[in-house]
């Protein structure tokens, strides 16, 4: 597979995982939880800017 298209993908799958932690972290009553799952939505958003400033540094090359 082709490093743009991985990147892409990637980055889409990140982003998807943002949007399901926090959307579970939203619904769940158990305050631990929604805790752990925010912060993981969080850790996810990090990565999807780094997978996102890879995909930048290679168009620009």
């Amino acid at each position: 597979m082709e490093i743009k298209s991985f990147l892409e993908r990637a980055m889409l799958n990140e982003q998807e995982q943002v949007r399901d932690y926090q959307r579970f972290a939203a619904k769940t009553d158990n305050e631990e939880v929604r805790k752990a799952f925010f912060e993981f939505a969080e850790t996810s958003g990090h990565t999807a800017a780094k997978i996102k400033d890879l995909l930048d540094n290679l168009e620009e090359n």
